[in-house]
């Protein structure tokens, strides 16, 4: 008992900061979020002998033909009032005193295309969603699942465990499915850890193989994001024709993954080199410290791969291929929802906010955090709107939950169910 009211303790302070965290988050999404749909005056239009000194954007309550119904009520506005005092002020209150509602002609509004550009409001959004582009990002976000059971199956290969493809794709799904809605201390990889175990006499391999893919999974993830900002940015340049452009977010990611894959390159030499080891006492560090035999029996395990760098290489590719898939969908869905970012800004942005969700005090889900991440990167670049960054960050969030439903198959069936599962671990020896 002593020893098991710190672990709960340490469990409960954690899911608080987990609800902190997606509280906060949602309420800085939900903050920026409009719900009802928007228009812009034009910057310089005069509307009762007063001149608005910026574009000013407000809601749209209602259009006849050719005249737009504006909701002027306890809306801040920036004006030159007639004799050229400039003020920012309430548009109803002195010395404005403009009506609660007014009707202007569309003339007065900021137009694409020669149409009033009109931003929807969270609930019209939805509603006009293009359902083919979010039909075909669905089917899309199959192929990760596929891909990914083929690149545990080549790791397990390395060390003689021979688990047939069709049991690794379902224990892809088992897990994704106990990953998603049974969350806690059983998670998705526990899960294909144990069973893997069991099946194959190998538990410890099976860890090790079940972490590898993990790993090699998020390095793929990290390596379409720089990519893709890479990209974008020679693409931003040369349709620039030469001149000066910048996009400070776009550079951000780029800086931020160039420093993560670094730290990752440098820390997997010296892990694998056997010189490097050799020159820091790595081994004998290991041996000397009092670890688990598990970790240690882990860490031999795990460098039986420096001498498979074409499996290391050919997973990591399968990685690539299989990360690129969810920004891919990402962008099908933003064009769904009237989007306007570039691809390269879909492919760079989405593996970023993945990458956070995946941190381990983060909500499960990414809640709240996913949501702030798209809405900073789409909504600061001005071309996209904080209800269709919501509405993105849910489609990439929920549209591959369909797909983990399928594990539910297996669970009902009573092959993986939760109790089976925990019995296993805690007979396992090495837990």
């Amino acid at each position: 008992m002593t020893q098991a009211k710190p672990h709960n303790a340490r469990k409960v302070i954690v899911t608080v900061i987990k609800i902190l965290i997606a509280v906060i988050g949602l309420w800085y999404v939900i903050s920026h979020i409009s719900w009802h749909d928007q228009v812009v005056i034009k910057k310089g239009q005069v509307i009762r002998n007063v001149t608005f000194v910026q574009n000013t954007r407000l809601i749209l309550l209602a259009r006849q033909g050719k005249l737009y119904t504006l909701k002027f009520q306890d809306q801040k506005i920036s004006v030159r009032l007639p004799h050229g005092q400039l003020i920012t002020a309430v548009a109803t209150k002195p010395p404005i005193q403009f009506p609660k509602l007014l009707a202007v002609p569309e003339n007065y509004l900021v137009t694409d295309h020669g149409k009033v550009a009109v931003s929807l409001g969270l609930p019209d959004l939805l509603r006009r969603a293009k359902p083919l582009p979010l039909l075909a990002a669905l089917l899309l976000l199959c192929l990760p699942f596929v891909i990914t059971a083929w690149r545990w199956r080549q790791l397990m290969l390395v060390q003689n465990m021979d688990l047939p493809y069709r049991k690794c794709l379902t224990l892809t799904f088992v897990g994704q499915f106990y990953s998603t809605f049974l969350p806690g201390t059983t998670s998705g990889d526990i899960v294909k850890i144990i069973y893997t175990g069991r099946i194959t006499g190998q538990k410890t391999k099976s860890a090790v193989t079940v972490i590898l893919d993990r790993v090699i999974g998020l390095i793929g993830l990290m390596i379409v994001a720089g990519v893709a900002a890479a990209a974008q940015l020679l693409a931003n340049h040369y349709f620039a024709a030469g001149k000066a452009v910048s996009d400070p977010v776009l550079v951000h990611v780029l800086w931020l993954i160039t420093g993560l894959l670094g730290a990752t390159i440098v820390g997997g030499i010296v892990y694998f080199s056997a010189r490097l080891r050799k020159v820091l006492h790595l081994d004998a560090l290991i041996e000397r410290l009092p670890l688990p035999e598990f970790i240690k029996h882990a860490d031999r395990t795990l460098r039986v791969y420096r001498d498979h760098p074409g499996v290391v290489a050919t997973t990591l590719g399968a990685s690539v291929l299989s990360q690129a898939v969810l920004p891919l969908a990402g962008f099908l869905a933003g064009r769904a929802f009237g989007m306007h970012a570039s691809f390269g800004c879909f492919m760079a942005y989405i593996p970023v906010a993945a990458l956070a969700a995946s941190l381990p005090i983060v909500p499960p889900q990414g809640i709240g955090v996913m949501d702030a991440i798209l809405l900073h990167f789409f909504v600061t670049r001005g071309v996209d709107t904080a209800s269709q960054a919501f509405a993105l960050a849910q489609a990439i969030r929920f549209m591959p939950i369909c797909w983990n439903l399928l594990g539910a198959y297996w669970v009902v069936r009573g092959t993986y169910h939760r109790e089976h599962v925990e019995t296993l671990d805690e007979l396992a020896p090495d837990a």
